[in-house]
């Protein structure tokens, strides 16, 4: 540091803010799932995946680059809520999308009501991939939640 340089302390940081009910990031190796889909086949994906979540078919180049996209997203939301792999089951979380649409995530069972509990009312989701790994991050807002998810 110069003497021109300013101090930067903690009061110079932003406010963290109420608006940010949860934030999850997650790293997948895609090998692993293409390994775990070789070794147990569809049990694997009917274990983790709700019906509609995977939508390329297992015959493509790409299937398990996306599954493993999808995993780390249910990862990601599963650090967002709080609770890791513990207290919320895989196919309680889906990631679902409309074409061309960006993912979104539902809930079900257990996240459902730990998103209730952190007053949820809105969800962000990305996902991205390199040949070699998956990653996603989820975002929970808080807010009203929409209608119909009372």
């Amino acid at each position: 540091m110069t003497a021109s340089t300013p101090l930067v302390t903690l009061s110079d940081a932003l406010p963290h803010g109420t608006a940010v009910a949860g934030v999850g990031i997650d790293l997948c190796e895609i090998s692993r799932i293409r390994d775990a889909i070789t070794r147990h086949g569809p049990r694997f994906t009917a274990r983790l995946f709700l019906a509609g979540e995977i939508r390329r078919a297992p015959s493509s180049p790409a299937y398990a680059e996306h599954v493993a996209g999808l995993f780390a997203a249910k990862e990601a939301a599963m650090k967002a809520l709080g609770t890791g792999m513990s207290g919320v089951a895989f196919c309680e979380i889906a990631i679902v999308r409309g074409p061309g649409g960006p993912p979104r995530l539902a809930l079900l069972g257990r996240a459902l009501e730990r998103a209730r509990r952190l007053s949820v009312g809105a969800a962000h989701v990305t996902i991205t991939h390199d040949r070699r790994t998956a990653a996603a991050v989820v975002l929970l807002l808080r807010g009203e939640p929409p209608a119909g998810r009372q």
